[in-house]
């Protein structure tokens, strides 16, 4: 199992054991069977609920360790799953980002678009 946690992995560390591998996911569907995106909208109450309760679907433990960077990996940002959830608008902004696994066994990504995407690594390596 992969530890992105690891104090001794440099960014480029990180990018190498991430980057090359995100064809191996396998993104989940969406909030119908029709797109693996998913709309992750704050302006109204409807859109926000629907986003956290599919994000919730996800089992990802409260306390479970992320990583979230920008496209660049040139802003890293670490923090728990139960963090993410209570700041989603401050996170998921207008800049692309990628949120990891700190096992690498998962990726979530968001578009400026205001979509987005939750996968799982087929395998591991």
């Amino acid at each position: 199992m992969v530890n992105l946690l690891n104090p001794e992995l440099r960014v480029r560390d990180l990018r190498k054991l991430v980057e090359p591998h995100l064809h191996e996911v396998d993104w989940d569907c969406g909030v119908d069977d029709t797109s693996e995106w998913v709309i992750a909208s704050f302006e109204d109450s409807v859109h926000k609920q629907k986003l956290i309760t599919w994000l919730k679907s996800k089992s990802v433990s409260d306390t479970f360790e992320i990583i979230i960077t920008d496209k660049a990996w040139s802003n890293l940002r670490y923090l728990s799953w139960s963090k993410l959830l209570s700041e989603l608008e401050y996170y998921l902004d207008q800049e692309s980002i990628l949120i990891i696994a700190s096992d690498r066994t998962w990726v979530m990504e968001y578009a400026p678009q205001q979509i987005v995407r939750f996968g799982q690594w087929v395998k591991v390596t």
